[in-house]
């Protein structure tokens, strides 16, 4: 049984799920008076569309599309005969995992995000522009970035990121961690969506039993967590460390920098899906990026975002290093599994590695 948190329970608030109500019906008990949106009801989308002026009245719609595989939100491309766009829809649970309730208002941040951004021309090159935004509904309405995919592909044995790629993206974080909060000081808190994330990477993993069978994932991956989950000395590091991401910071940070974030484009990298974004630890957005490329074996990688990243005044080179081990271990072992390629000795390996970065954060560990 899945074990489930609502938004308005703590961190540690579990609930059992109920017997369940349908997509739509879960969404109109909490917004009675929104537009539920999915591909089988496309007039709706339509009407909603031109209503909204997001598109031109002349235009006409031509298709309607699922553009990828969302995590946490809806997400349709809508084409018409002139142009192309990319709408979203939050929802009160993770679209990928509907069992998992999520603070519907995620998408106010996201909008929050691109708008902070807005006045800085640098940007433009990597994020989406903001044609529309409909609170009523939880609508999103950007630029369609193009046909791409996103780097999870980097996951596979013998794949890799290329240099120009890969400083594009150190590039881009770099600059949004030294930019002075000016007005972003009034970005918004983002609690409850940043309590869901507390949950699953700082608690949920480590529960003995959470109702999640590793050996589903790969046999014999369960009785290698044990010791982890049996492990009281990184249990109240790890709660350590969950405080630190829970505090509010000077910097605003992506929150979710990883591969299904960075998406390649013809026209280069461009960064999407910022609604876990907050003011907090820039090296929280680091050491997931450095997490990541470990778990994708791409290790010459590493030293690489390390001599170009910029680092903002204050920076904790230990505190970034934990952070990296607390992204492994919950990755490997916890709930938001990724494709990958890593054989059951080598998750061992990785474990025992992202336990030392938790405990025992020294910099000759990752380079």
């Amino acid at each position: 049984m899945l074990l489930v948190l609502a938004p308005e329970e703590s961190a540690h608030g579990y609930l059992i799920s109920k017997k369940p109500m349908s997509p739509h019906d879960r969404f109109k008990n909490l917004s009675p008076e929104s537009i539920y949106l999915d591909l089988h009801h496309q007039d709706e989308l339509a009407a909603l569309l031109y209503k909204n002026s997001w598109i031109n009245p002349a235009d006409k719609i031509v298709m309607i599309e699922k553009p990828g595989e969302g995590n946490m939100n809806f997400v349709a491309r809508v084409k018409t005969n002139s142009t192309s766009i990319i709408v979203k829809q939050s929802r009160p649970w993770v679209e990928k995992y509907p069992q998992i309730s999520a603070p519907v208002r995620r998408i106010f941040v996201e909008a929050a995000f691109y708008n902070a951004l807005t006045h800085d021309s640098f940007y433009n090159s990597f994020c989406p522009s903001i044609i529309g935004f409909d609170a009523k509904n939880f609508l999103l309405a950007l630029e369609d970035l193009g046909e791409g995919a996103d780097c999870t592909f980097i996951y596979k044995r013998d794949a890799s990121l290329e240099d120009a790629a890969l400083f594009s993206l150190i590039d881009f974080v770099s600059r949004l961690h030294n930019t002075p909060l000016g007005n972003r000081q009034g970005f918004p808190g983002n609690t409850e969506l940043k309590k869901l994330n507390y949950t699953h990477i700082f608690y949920y993993p480590y529960l003995e039993d959470n109702g999640f069978d590793l050996d589903t994932i790969q046999p014999g991956l369960q009785h290698i967590a044990m010791q982890y989950k049996n492990n009281g000395m990184l249990k109240e590091r790890l709660k350590n460390l969950g405080d630190v991401y829970l505090q509010k910071g000077n910097t605003l940070i992506h929150g979710d920098y990883y591969p299904g974030s960075w998406l390649k484009t013809k026209s280069g990298i461009k960064i999407i899906d910022p609604e876990f974004s907050h003011l907090g630890s820039p090296e929280f957005d680091i050491g997931v990026m450095m997490a990541h490329l470990k778990m994708a074996q791409l290790e010459n990688k590493l030293k690489q975002v390390w001599g170009h990243y910029k680092m903002p005044a204050g920076f904790s080179v230990p505190l970034m290093l934990s952070f990296c081990g607390v992204e492994i271990m919950r990755r490997v072992i916890g709930l938001a599994q990724l494709p990958l390629h890593l054989r059951l000795q080598e998750k061992s390996e990785i474990l025992e590695l992202a336990a030392q970065l938790i405990q025992n954060p020294k910099e000759n560990l990752l380079f």
